[in-house]
């Protein structure tokens, strides 16, 4: 008897054991993936410390309740294999997060839906230096829990002894549950800024998490294809034009325009330079400049120090976008890959228009950003391409498969047409995150030797080594001074999660107004009749580029959304993300706060709230003509 209930009080026991370790995995489950949520926000630095500020407290809540729904979704659906569909739960959710966290450190944006209209092998195979350059080795946290997880999973699944639930009461415990994580989820969202969401995915991640970032972005995506479907009314055209026409109001000087047409009928040449930051521009290191050749440059050209760069997801293919164009880029995917067939008042289609020959070149794969039917798009007669080159020099990104920027300039010099007219769209390859390839190129960098900044400024030198060498080459081929040229940096070179290096650097301190300020890149343009030593302190942005151009070679861009940087009354530049940087004030869309830019100052929201707004629509303006292809021409009238 004693026998039988000893038996029995070892079974209950083991029994307890069980059920104890069901609730250990759920609860591992529950606390790892809320720690893995914590990590990504601060490794990115979508969210930033002090730990305990209202964002990052609304953060947690919000992405430990999304997580609680779906744990009660799994416990109500599920009965035997509720375990492993758990396990399978957790897998997808650390899956989403490496990715994030790797798209993350090198666009600083989530991975939305439209991303995956630009995904192929190509691309993939072409970017895998650079993604596995930002796997970092405490990244490893992201699969610290699955050891317990498994040997839990294992110990709890053994001879099926899961506890069977009925349904109804998973039922009540899973709604139970669901009511708690829907009633922390609200109290979450209706705190949040959702007015700065529109604009920025950034502070969508950073104020809910980045699993509701997914599931906005899914809401978003799906009202865009709807938007798409029912086009363009006549009442979106005569908003569109309205804000055109206050805005030419606001920018007009009401003089006459400085060096309007002084290079109409020169040929025109704009480079853009990968990953040229401003910061390297006039700057030395061990004694030596960084860019000597640019420096020069600048000595006999206009040179624009405040110009901001303004990319999105699309990266390369959003500056050529921007400058090309002067729209805005797409806040999700590339306008690229997503509206390549869309009408668009180009560089290139103008001056078609004027008898110009037009080239784009780039040595790389011409499907590549699907530059091959953009390029066509945008106006370009031939789009040189790595298939037109002979690859008989390397240097630069994915070392033994990226032409040299050099042998690229010389190529394309001998492809072009310069019997007549021509506009030449160059971008340069070599300069390519993560500049690894530069390791052991000759040029000294001191103690910042086999760093990431280090090679960077390796990297950067040797851009503008290639720079030195065009010029030249223009020279001798009679060009130089026929030719308007303009040169200009696409995007970052300096991660923000790899910032504190360049603050180093520098001799700065780190901080969200700081950190927004350098992101700069140098526009120069040199040209006949252009005083040379000129520079240019008003603040602009890439989408300047196409308006500025124009206005030197006398043409008519009505349709751009940019400013000619010569005559226009006011500085200010627009970045995709909602941040507005004027001469009285930068509008962080993340902090929802705007600073003076010379000291910091946190200035009062009715000083700045009603330019800020005006400003702002110009993203919406944008959006808006692109989403519904505004700039077709209408049958009828022959007119977008």
């Amino acid at each position: 008897m004693q026998e039988a209930v000893t038996g029995r009080n070892y079974r209950n026991i083991n029994v307890n054991l069980k059920k104890n370790a069901e609730w250990l995995y759920w609860g591992w489950f529950l606390v790892s993936i809320l720690a893995k949520c914590f990590y990504f926000q601060f490794t990115t630095q979508a969210n930033i410390r002090p730990f305990i500020t209202s964002d990052n407290l609304r953060m947690l809540l919000s992405s430990f309740s999304i997580v609680l729904m779906v744990t009660s979704l799994v416990f109500m659906f599920s009965n035997r294999k509720r375990n492993i569909v758990l396990f399978i739960v957790n897998f997808l959710l650390i899956t989403i997060l490496v990715a994030d966290t790797n798209f993350y450190r090198y666009y600083y944006n989530a991975i939305s839906i439209p991303v995956f209209y630009q995904f192929d092998v190509t691309m993939v195979s072409s970017v895998d230096s650079s993604i596995m350059s930002l796997f970092k080795v405490k990244d490893i946290l992201y699969l610290a829990d699955l050891p317990v997880m498994i040997a839990l999973l294992i110990y709890i699944s053994k001879k099926s002894i899961a506890a069977h639930v009925a349904f109804k009461k998973r039922c009540v415990a899973g709604l139970l549950v669901l009511a708690v994580a829907l009633t922390g989820f609200l109290g979450a969202y209706v705190k949040a800024d959702r007015k700065s969401f529109s604009h920025d995915n950034n502070y969508v991640v950073k104020s809910m998490g980045v699993f509701y970032f997914h599931l906005y972005d899914a809401q978003s995506f799906i009202k865009e294809k709807m938007d798409e479907k029912i086009g363009i009314s006549a009442e979106d055209k005569r908003s569109i034009k309205t804000f055109y026409e206050k805005k030419e109001k606001a920018l007009d000087t009401g003089t006459d325009d400085k060096y309007e047409g002084i290079a109409a009928g020169k040929n025109l040449m704009v480079v853009q330079i990968e990953a040229m930051q401003g910061f390297v521009v006039n700057r030395e290191i061990n004694g030596k400049e960084i860019t000597p050749n640019l420096n020069k440059l600048l000595k006999d050209s206009l040179y624009f120090n405040n110009i901001y760069y303004q990319v999105a997801g699309g990266n390369t293919s959003d500056a050529e976008f921007l400058t090309n164009t002067s729209l805005y880029p797409l806040k999700e995917g590339a306008v690229y890959h997503r509206f390549p067939e869309n009408a668009y008042q180009s560089t290139a289609n103008i001056l078609k228009e004027k008898g110009y020959s037009t080239y784009s070149a780039h040595a790389f794969y011409p499907t590549f950003w699907n530059r091959n039917e953009m390029h066509k798009t945008l106006g370009f007669d031939k789009f040189l391409n790595q298939d037109d080159f002979v690859m008989d020099d390397f240097a630069g990104w994915d070392g033994a498969s990226a032409l040299s920027d050099m042998s690229f300039f010389r190529q394309t010099l001998d492809k072009i047409d310069t019997s007549k007219p021509f506009y030449s769209f160059l971008i340069t390859l070599s300069s390519h995150h993560p500049f690894e390839y530069f390791k052991d190129y000759d040029f000294d960098v001191g103690e910042l030797q086999d760093t990431y900044l280090g090679n960077y400024l390796k990297a950067a030198n040797y851009a503008d080594k290639s720079i030195g060498f065009l010029l030249e080459e223009l020279k001798k081929r009679g060009l130089y001074e026929n030719t308007l040229l303009a040169f200009y940096g696409d995007h970052s070179a300096v991660p923000k999660h790899q910032s504190q290096e360049l603050f180093d650097f520098l001799g700065s301190e780190f901080s969200e107004l700081s950190w927004t300020q350098l992101q700069k890149v140098p526009l120069i343009i040199h040209g006949p009749g252009l005083e040379g030593g000129q520079v240019i302190n008003k603040i602009g942005g890439q989408i300047d580029v196409l308006p500025t151009i124009a206005n030197l070679m006398g043409i008519e861009a009505p349709y751009a959304l940019g400013k000619d940087m010569l005559n226009s009354s006011k500085g200010y530049a627009v970045l995709r993300n909602g941040t507005v940087i004027t001469d009285d004030f930068i509008y962080l869309n993340n902090l929802r706060e705007a600073y003076r830019p010379d000291n910091g100052e946190l200035l009062p929201e009715d000083s700045y709230k009603e330019e800020l707004y005006e400003l702002q629509k110009q993203l919406d303006i944008s959006d808006e003509i692109i989403f519904k292809n505004a700039l077709k021409e209408d049958e009828k009238t022959g007119e977008p």
